[in-house]
């Protein structure tokens, strides 16, 4: 299954493709959240709003007693709405095993 992250405006952080998934308003720069697949495999995800008014995005582990989920990730420029701007978000995709979850551990609130 591909999960798709990035950072919209300066506020909103938009997930597809998980259960779990969904908009998240965030006050401060930077969101995080944990993708768990069935199979006991983990990957920490976020994105956080730089000052230069840019989105970057990253991985990590959930944390030191749990490897790096192998998963296939990709970061690459989030599609603009005007086609005459580069965009400011970098989008952050991962290919996860089926039934992978979403839950968020810092929407910046």
């Amino acid at each position: 299954m591909t999960i798709t992250i990035y950072g919209a405006s300066d506020d909103l952080v938009e997930v597809s493709g998980c259960e779990g998934a969904d908009k998240f308003n965030i006050y401060s720069q930077t969101w995080t959240g944990d993708l768990a697949a069935p199979d006991g495999s983990q990957m920490r995800v976020y994105v956080r709003y730089e000052d230069n008014g840019c989105w970057s995005a990253g991985v990590s582990q959930v944390d030191e007693d749990h490897p790096l989920g192998g998963w296939a990730v990709t970061i690459t420029q989030a599609a603009a709405l005007n086609p005459d701007n580069p965009g400011y978000s970098a989008l952050l995709t991962v290919d996860a095993p089926d039934g992978t979850r979403l839950t968020v551990q810092d929407a910046g609130q």
